[in-house]
């Protein structure tokens, strides 16, 4: 390493035409530099630069060692330019948790694009419905979609998708369609155990608001189960836009009270400290969140 700096130094004060230019711009003393480039002459064994009272010039032989150094200080920018950016980029293993339905049809698509950009970098996706101890798991991000509460953790909302109320075309012919939202009182209502019990909906409609209380004889864990429940006809339910987009868009569902809003819910992407975040997060981050954005579901 000693060569190699006297190599820079040598190739500085040939550039800066000046001992004392080169010593300012490396921000060390005027013999601090001297001394560099006699060791250089001292290890090759021969004159590289000329020295007079008010300049300095390359030898023969000091051209000729020049050129060279020229090359190998290229080379050596271009090598720590590179890892530098490999620094950057998204590497190591990144573990993800998120509901399983929602890791199934957009997650995977996101770690396709990520692996083809970074190979190196290793995905761990952890699927389950339930709110996971980010820090005791040791999950690096993760993916919730609802309404945040409090919380010591960083959470980024990624975009933001509507709840819709839905049904099967069959169970609305048997039990009837509601008009307004006191109707749903009458209905059953399929419930998704995460929702807080009692279940209050809140439904909005030109500036006015109705609130509704409904009961629930079937609930799961499961928003897959939820959906499978309510196409089988067993009742109303409410879910995330995109949880039943594409089962509202084939018909096979049918939104309630579509005239009527309700608060939409977040996705967001949470993760344990604000400071430092890890390039794969980050790129994680950035990529789910272009792909949200630009989803059908969302608003």
């Amino acid at each position: 390493m000693d060569e190699l700096k006297r190599v820079g130094v040598f190739t500085r004060v040939v550039q800066a035409k000046s001992f004392s230019e080169a010593a300012r711009q490396l921000g060390v003393a005027k013999s601090a530099v001297s001394k560099q480039v006699s060791l250089l002459e001292k290890e090759v064994g021969v004159r590289l630069l000329n020295r007079s009272t008010r300049n300095i010039s390359l030898t023969e032989a000091g051209e000729i060692f020049y050129r060279h150094c020229q090359d190998v200080i290229s080379r050596t920018h271009v090598a720590l330019d590179e890892l530098r950016q490999y620094q950057n980029q998204p590497t190591g293993t990144l573990k993800v948790s998120s509901p399983i339905s929602f890791g199934t049809s957009h997650l995977v698509p996101v770690i396709q694009e990520l692996r083809a950009l970074y190979p190196h970098l290793k995905i761990e996706l952890l699927l389950e419905d339930r709110i996971i101890n980010m820090v005791e798991e040791g999950v690096d991000l993760a993916i919730r979609i609802g309404w945040m509460q409090e919380s010591t953790l960083v959470a980024k909302k990624l975009c933001s998708v509507p709840m819709v109320f839905f049904a099967s075309p069959d169970y609305l012919a048997r039990m009837g369609v509601p008009k307004k939202p006191n109707d749903l009182t009458d209905h059953h209502f399929i419930s998704l155990t995460l929702f807080n019990s009692p279940l209050r909906w809140t439904f909005e409609k030109k500036g006015k608001t109705e609130t509704v209380q409904m009961h629930s004889p079937v609930k799961s864990n499961s928003p897959d189960a939820v959906v499978s429940l309510a196409l089988a006809g067993q009742g109303i339910s409410a879910l995330a836009n995109n949880m039943v987009f594409n089962h509202i868009q084939s018909g096979a569902l049918l939104p309630v009270l579509p005239s009527f809003n309700l608060k939409p819910v977040g996705v967001y992407a949470v993760y344990p400290h604000r400071d430092h975040v890890p390039p794969k997060v980050r790129a994680f981050m950035d990529f789910l969140s272009r792909r949200c954005q630009q989803a059908p579901w969302s608003e």
